[in-house]
């Protein structure tokens, strides 16, 4: 009900990044925790999203001390300016793991044009002139998720409207999982 993890009948070997401590922070390990436990599908996604979130706000959070004292307006600018595109802040986490990102757009690349919610989501990163490298486009999908999930209007993708949403989910929802742990310093490499 919840879709399958790495984590069970198949993760045999951790490795924990020595950063660890500074990429895992109590927010993320917390979604991280509620991802095991929630459902239906769409939460569980919704809680692994979450723990990408935790993290690209620890990186603003991180440039915007280290440069405060040189240039506060600055720094406040720059921090000001990240906030206003989440979609670019998953993107920019995304470069540092790339085949990750890379493999979340396989898994819906595979559904795209037999499954209305992926085509869906193609056409709408399509739309946002999100493109070039598979990893790019991967983290904008994931993103674009997370709005069809949580968002409602008439301009948004809803994601009750599609009803083969699920099964979407439940193809790159492993994928997510292990970009989530990858990002917060815990990789389970396959065998």
């Amino acid at each position: 009900m919840a879709g399958d993890s790495i984590l069970f009948n198949g993760a045999t070997l951790a490795i924990i990044d020595a950063n660890v401590s500074s990429l895992l922070n109590k927010v993320a390990l917390n979604c991280l925790a509620n991802s095991f436990r929630t459902s239906p599908l769409k939460f569980r996604f919704l809680e692994l999203y979450r723990v990408m979130e935790a993290r690209f706000l620890a990186e603003i959070k991180i440039k915007l001390i280290a440069s405060f004292d040189a240039e506060p307006n600055a720094a406040l600018d720059d921090a000001a300016e990240a906030l206003k595109s989440e979609m670019n802040q998953i993107i920019g986490l995304a470069e540092t793991q790339k085949d990750a990102f890379e493999a979340c757009w396989t898994a819906l690349d595979q559904l795209n044009n037999v499954n209305q919610f992926a085509t869906a989501l193609f056409r709408r990163v399509t739309k946002k002139k999100v493109g070039g490298e598979k990893w790019k486009t991967g983290a904008a999908l994931v993103y674009q998720i997370r709005c069809a999930i949580v968002h409602a209007g008439e301009k948004d993708m809803i994601f009750e409207s599609f009803p083969d949403g699920a099964e979407a989910v439940k193809a790159v929802l492993p994928h997510v999982e292990r970009a989530a742990l990858l990002l917060v310093g815990v990789d389970f490499p396959q065998d």
